[in-house]
């Protein structure tokens, strides 16, 4: 799956300025929060689209709809990793307090979270995109379920790749916009399997776009 993702942003007509705004925009972000909010909302919204079987990515067009799924998602991200972001903290706080014996709980507890936190929250960006619906991010049963499926294990495990590797190598030279493109490439790349391993997870197991 990864292989193929790799040239889906650059699939269909027009794609290379939709590359160029979503690179100008991460590097925005840098100084600004507020550009990318519209860049999390495109994300959904290639969830969406991939979700729905459409093989090119999506543009940026309505840009109010794009600001709405930003909110939202980073809303929905924020949710998921505040109790290990919490947790991590009150490990590293924990010595500092007169509690040294609670680093080292504290710091396992937040790693298996933390690990929940990242197979869940693909699945909860997914269900947000496909239902429209906040409340369907947080649905528990739903999202165990699809995380039980091996092609959604398989596919976030190479989302994850591609977010570290492409996106994580922009982030190191994302004041420059060479550095930018490849934080939005890859970001693009790893929503786009997150929403191949939902698809398949909750159709027929397969990748939908096999």
């Amino acid at each position: 799956m990864l292989r193929d993702a790799l040239s889906y942003p650059q699939r269909g007509p027009g794609w290379l300025w939709t590359v160029i705004t979503g690179s100008l925009l991460t590097l925005a972000g840098v100084v600004l929060f507020v550009p990318l909010i519209p860049v999390q909302g495109y994300l959904l919204r290639v969830v969406r689209s991939t979700a729905e079987g459409r093989p090119n990515p999506p543009k940026f067009s309505d840009w109010g709809d794009l600001f709405l799924d930003g909110a939202r998602s980073i809303t929905v991200q924020v949710a998921y990793v505040f109790v290990p972001v919490m947790l991590l903290l009150g490990a590293v706080l924990a010595p500092t307090v007169g509690y040294p014996q609670l680093g080292t709980p504290l710091l396992a507890v937040a790693g298996f979270v933390g690990a929940v936190a990242a197979v869940a929250l693909p699945a909860a960006l997914a269900r947000l995109a496909t239902t429209d619906r906040l409340a369907a991010a947080f649905d528990a049963r739903a999202i165990a379920e699809t995380a039980r499926q091996p092609i959604y294990v398989v596919a976030i495990v190479e989302a994850y790749v591609a977010l570290f590797v492409i996106a994580g190598l922009g982030g190191v030279f994302v004041l420059i916009l060479v550095g930018a493109a490849f934080a939005f490439y890859g970001q693009v790349v790893g929503y786009h399997l997150f929403a191949r391993g939902y698809a398949g997870a909750i159709g027929d197991g397969q990748d939908p776009m096999a």
